[in-house]
């Protein structure tokens, strides 16, 4: 599997383990969620010229600035690893450098693109899903975000995933037939 992106993550350990398994690849460093300007203007820029993927740590930190890179509008995919897949062997952290190499190589694999412009599901749509409001519908939206490989969320913050990638309902309805059977 060759990889042609240049793909964003948060600290040198992460480099290392991505260029482990694709060598030739580009990567920006954030540097954690301390993400400077510059950097952040470097991936917006390097993302009018280049496709480039979000890659970072399934934790709040790696939410925090993922939605910092987010704002700057640029074009961007995602790259989710769970966070069980990502755990250190002593249990104590989380992030891309603990995931082995086939985790990571199945989670570039199925990169989603990012589209702001068409938001087209609503509050009521999770909610006549069971998605919000209900007593399942935490236990609901974590075996949804777990089938569309994003991180676990809350009502609002799925619904702003949802959209932001442009799932489609058709999509969201299947897993939750297959959740109920």
């Amino acid at each position: 599997m060759k990889f042609n992106q240049v793909i964003v993550v948060e600290g040198f350990h992460d480099e290392q383990k991505v260029k482990s398994i694709f060598p030739e690849v580009e990567c920006i460093v954030t540097n954690g969620s301390e993400i400077s300007d510059k950097t952040l203007n470097l991936i917006y820029e390097t993302s009018l010229v280049k496709e480039v993927v979000l890659f970072l740590d399934p934790d709040y930190p790696g939410k925090q600035i993922t939605n910092k890179i987010l704002s700057t509008k640029g074009n961007y995919k995602l790259a989710y690893i769970n966070k069980e897949k990502a755990i250190s062997r002593n249990g104590k952290k989380v992030g891309i450098e603990h995931a082995t190499k086939k985790d990571i190589e199945a989670s570039l694999s199925s990169l989603m693109s990012i589209n702001e412009n068409m938001h087209k599901i609503t509050r009521d749509d999770l909610f006549k899903r069971g998605l919000i409001d209900t007593f399942k519908s935490h236990e609901l939206r974590t075996f949804l975000c777990g089938k569309l490989n994003i991180p676990n969320a809350n009502g609002k913050t799925l619904l702003k995933y949802l959209n932001i990638l442009n799932i489609e309902m058709e999509r969201i309805d299947e897993i939750i037939n297959e959740f109920k059977s």
